[in-house]
């Protein structure tokens, strides 16, 4: 099933860089962003529609399956995600509050299930806090992370290598794969929100519904430390008035460094390599 989602994500996701091109449809990059991108202005984005698509039909063909929520979840995710990519085109995204609003809704639905399958402490409601704030917290994570041509895609294929025994993890690991093909240095296509936002959901949803939820931290070190150097960036600047880090999110940082952005994104998928085998040596084995 991974060479097949693999396949079909590389000619989907070849199909809409092409046609995207062809009507001139581009991303627009921020003029504050490292000066080295400025050239990837115009590049096609959007590309997590077709590199789900891809994993969506194979994955409906394999029937039924007790991971369908996680599915589910994570295309609630990918759409609104393409809702704010499509916005942007148009100069109208969608604001913090409103992704928030939709992102907590869709987060709450899914925990109400997850509870009905899983339990991490004594308290039914702690389990729903967790769980909630570990979908959107790993959505936004996500959606940080993609900012390196390969990044996303690269580290959240091998955070799902643990479960390539489930049919969900087969498709989008392939699908991730094929999508690659077109994202790797110099990218024909960026994955957007449409792709960051979803995968994020669809980690987070693993984790959860696999009882591994306590191990998404170490797993998905990297866009951990992704938020989390906004976060720090932000609180810093607030109250000193300068910043702690040359520029986040942390993979801007390492590019105003002096390391490329293959090395940066090369050297952070080596660390999510590791910390996902850490992760599985302490829950005692693969998914």
């Amino acid at each position: 099933m991974v060479a097949a989602a693999a396949l079909l994500s590389w000619f989907l996701v070849g199909l809409q860089a092409a046609l995207m091109r062809s009507f001139g449809v581009g991303k627009t990059v921020r003029s504050d962003g490292p000066e080295s991108h400025l050239a990837k202005a115009g590049t096609p984005s959007m590309g997590g529609v077709a590199f789900t698509l891809a994993a969506g039909a194979l994955y409906l063909l394999a029937g039924a399956d007790p991971l369908a929520p996680v599915f589910l979840l994570a295309a609630g995710f990918g759409l609104l995600g393409l809702a704010d990519d499509l916005g942007g085109l148009y100069g109208r995204p969608l604001k913090a509050r409103e992704k928030l609003a939709l992102q907590l809704l869709m987060a709450l639905v899914f925990a109400g299930y997850a509870l009905r399958v899983v339990s991490y402490t004594p308290w039914t409601g702690l389990d729903f806090v967790l769980i909630v704030v570990a979908v959107v917290g790993a959505a936004n994570a996500f959606n940080f992370t993609d900012g390196l041509d390969g990044l996303a895609a690269g580290v959240t294929a091998v955070i799902l290598l643990p479960f390539l025994n489930l049919p969900l993890a087969q498709v989008f690991v392939g699908a991730l794969l094929g999508f690659l093909w077109h994202n790797a240095p110099k990218a024909r296509i960026f994955m957007g929100d449409a792709g960051s936002q979803l995968l994020g959901a669809l980690v987070a949803g693993l984790f959860v519904l696999e009882g591994k939820a306590w191990y998404l931290p170490l797993a998905a070190i990297v866009p951990v430390l992704e938020v989390l150097s906004v976060v720090v960036q932000v609180a810093w600047f607030r109250r000193s008035g300068r910043r702690l880090l040359r520029m986040a999110p942390l993979h801007h940082h390492f590019e105003l460094s002096g390391w490329s952005e293959a090395k940066v994104v090369f050297r952070f998928v080596v660390v999510t390599a590791v910390a996902t085998a850490l992760a599985v040596q302490l829950w005692g084995g693969g998914g």
